[in-house]
């Protein structure tokens, strides 16, 4: 006997993992999954239709979606009353103000729950994933201290810089939709004929072909994962495609340089974008360089899986965001490591008036000599372009003469004033503007934008912990329902010298480390115990540390690390002298000569 083909999209990664445990009872059917939400989700459907599936299982929306839009019978993964009285109990729904948002068939057991244990929750229903933003724009009015969301609101959700509880599927409502699947395909099986044959013409074709309805969804390709900007790239040609004459373009995307032909189809009344195109390698790999671009939707999806987007680290900022965005000035942020400065240019680009353009981030610290010169003298450098986001990040590490340097270039070619400029430093431990920092902002006459840091935040550590657990839940079978109430003391004591970062991994790894649904007060004091040997300067990267000037004397740079270790050990010169393997009378010398 055949095997049931079960094609699997799930909303998000912790049910793609339940998906797979569960089809383990169920020899029968041979399970493909897939991670995508909502179009997403219909995407990837379409992408892999040539899979001869028997039937999709998948959840919410996003079932909905593939119902409508695919021949292929679809099965819904249900969201059980426990499911969403979960999802509740973390959002501290007893003692928060809190609301939630969602499609109408989850907001209506929810509605009943509410009534049921006496829950103060506002519940706002959706008629379609489309109102999501809209709907999150009025709630934010508010004040609500967290949303309970489904998948299909919780990404807008996070965008919009609120702290989200996302409700998730349990196992038993997986295994009955397997159980589901198995009755349906006993009684009919589909063919997939048409998918086949337009494979097979395509493939006879000598380039690789991609064709796109006129809403950007992927009707057919012969690739069977296209590369996210390549796709993005192509979206944007669309309207031209589908109104004018055949063109020729040319792309460099991912290291990748596409020769593209573009030209219009019709079937059945309606217009698809078609684009025949071959790709050879770039002779300069930027994003190796530490320079990469981005298109909207992949600065969305970087912020999103940021620590920042669910932490609510955004919102606390949205007036003076809204303020920076109506200049044109260039922009210096500067926080603490892991305050979220990453998190606030991503923010300040998808917010801004230039959202619809090319975010040009450039690491510093991985510049190599190439990609200086490049950077610099090139006419491909993104500084000779214009009508982009440019985003100068990891400033702290450049030497003087390459500071002198980059000043020179972006003011001597008005790259201010043809793109929108961002620059980030890490403050010094007084919560200053590092030194690299001062000179931007006043030689390049820079708005800044100070970060703050996690211990002047006290009060909210509980309610981001229990925000990062909700998370945790979605991507892993292991569901962790809290902290005791010593250990949750423990967490707001601790002074967090790596701030939103250093939160969100000690959470990860007391939520992988637990061997009990809530979390102890022992396992989180052997945890911030070791938290005491990550050094200050362990990694170049933007929200690490502030990095260690490396173009000065070898008794300068020793200084620096000699006061690093004893503000670790909180001015312990006795504990911070062992460490450093010297005597307590020369770290006093190389602590008072300046």
């Amino acid at each position: 006997m055949e095997p049931i083909r079960v094609l699997g999209i799930a909303p998000y990664e912790g049910m793609k993992q339940l998906m797979e445990a569960a089809v383990k009872d169920y020899p029968q059917i041979e399970l493909t999954p897939f991670v995508g939400d909502l179009e997403h989700g219909l995407a990837i459907a379409r992408q892999n239709f040539h899979g001869n599936y028997d039937v999709i299982i998948s959840r919410g929306a996003t079932a909905r979606i593939l119902r409508e839009s695919l021949p292929l019978p679809v099965v819904d993964i249900e969201i059980s009353m426990y499911d969403i009285l979960f999802a509740m109990k973390l959002s501290n729904a007893l003692t928060e103000k809190a609301a939630l948002v969602s499609l109408a068939d989850i907001g209506d057991n929810a509605r009943k729950l509410c009534e049921l244990m006496g829950y103060d929750i506002d519940i706002y229903l959706l008629g379609s994933p489309a109102e999501a933003e809209p709907v999150l724009r009025r709630v934010q009015e508010q004040d609500y201290a967290i949303i309970i969301c489904d998948a299909s609101t919780n990404t807008a959700a996070q965008q919009l810089g609120f702290r989200s509880v996302l409700i998730t599927s349990g196992p038993e409502s997986v295994r009955q939709s397997f159980r589901r699947a198995i009755t349906l395909c006993a009684n009919q099986e589909r063919l997939r004929s048409e998918s086949r044959f337009f494979r097979e013409l395509i493939n006879h074709q000598v380039s690789d072909t991609i064709l796109l309805e006129e809403n950007g969804m992927v009707y057919l390709s012969t690739l069977q994962n296209i590369p996210a900007e390549l796709l993005e790239s192509l979206r944007s040609e669309i309207p031209e495609t589908v109104s004018g004459e055949d063109r020729r373009i040319t792309r460099a995307l991912g290291g990748m340089i596409y020769t593209i032909r573009c030209r219009r189809f019709e079937m059945d009344g309606r217009a698809f974008a078609g684009f025949f195109f071959t790709a050879r390698r770039a002779p300069v790999p930027l994003a190796q360089s530490g320079i990469r671009f981005f298109t909207r939707s992949e600065a969305e999806r970087e912020y999103t899986n940021s620590v920042s987007s669910f932490a609510g680290v955004v919102q606390g900022y949205r007036d003076q965001i809204n303020q920076i965005n109506a200049s044109r000035a260039p922009v210096l942020i500067y926080g603490e490591d892991g305050t979220g400065k990453l998190a606030i240019a991503y923010t300040l680009f998808l917010q801004g008036p230039w959202r619809n353009q090319s975010l040009v981030c450039v690491d510093m610290s991985h510049l190599s000599e190439r990609s200086w010169e490049f950077l610099l003298e090139h006419h491909g450098s993104p500084l000779a372009d214009s009508g982009n986001v440019l985003f100068f990040y990891n400033i702290d590490v450049l030497s003087e003469e390459r500071c002198r340097r980059l000043i020179a270039t972006v003011s001597d070619m008005d790259v201010c004033r043809r793109n929108r400029v961002f620059f980030s430093c890490t403050s010094q431990p007084n919560e200053s503007m590092s030194p690299n920092g001062v000179r931007f902002a006043n030689e390049l006459n820079c708005l800044s934008f100070a970060l703050v840091p996690l211990r002047r935040c006290v009060r909210d550590i509980p309610m981001l912990v229990n925000i990062i657990i909700s998370h945790l839940n979605a991507d892993s079978p292991h569901q962790i329902r809290g902290l005791d109430e010593e250990a949750m003391d423990l967490l707001c004591r601790y002074q967090w010298p790596h701030n939103f970062t250093q939160l969100r991994r000690v959470v990860g790894e007391l939520a992988a480390t637990s061997k009990m649904p809530v979390i102890s007060a022992d396992l989180v004091r052997a945890v911030l115990r070791r938290e005491r040997h990550v050094g200050a300067f362990t990694g170049v990267v933007e929200d690490n540390a502030v990095p260690l000037n490396l173009n000065r004397s070898l008794y300068e740079i020793s200084r620096d690390v000699v006061r690093r270790v004893v503000e670790e050990t909180d001015g312990n010169h006795t504990e911070a002298a062992k460490r450093l393997g010297i005597s307590r009378t020369t770290l006093w010398r190389y602590m008072k000569k300046e």
